[in-house]
């Protein structure tokens, strides 16, 4: 049997941020940062309901539908682009599932 005491400790130290300080950003640049967003919302509200990004696209009608759940990954995405000049990997990558059409089930289904 282990000894439990080992993992434990009287004193406990624990790190103070009172000492450190940390980078702000200013009034404008907070700004910019929502702008951003605000853009990309107009951007989607702007576009047809009903039209799709390309072929077997979501259409925007979803994208509206839902888009408390998915602002922050469309985000997320938006902003890694600006950062860095690249899609993520993987943004445009589908899973196609072909399904085999029969005339009849087998017996027993």
């Amino acid at each position: 049997m282990t000894n439990v005491r080992a993992f434990k400790s009287d004193i406990m130290n624990r790190p103070d941020l009172e000492d450190f300080s940390f980078n702000t950003l200013s009034v404008m640049k907070r700004g910019e940062l929502t702008r951003l967003f605000s853009e990309v919302v107009n951007a989607v509200w702007d576009c047809d309901s009903f039209k799709s990004s390309g072929r077997g696209g979501i259409i925007f009608d979803f994208i509206k539908d839902f888009w408390e759940k998915l602002k922050l990954i469309i985000m997320r995405v938006i902003l890694e682009f600006h950062r860095n000049g690249k899609l993520v990997k993987g943004l445009n990558c589908t899973f196609i599932a072909l399904i085999l059409k029969v005339d009849e089930y087998p017996q027993g289904l």
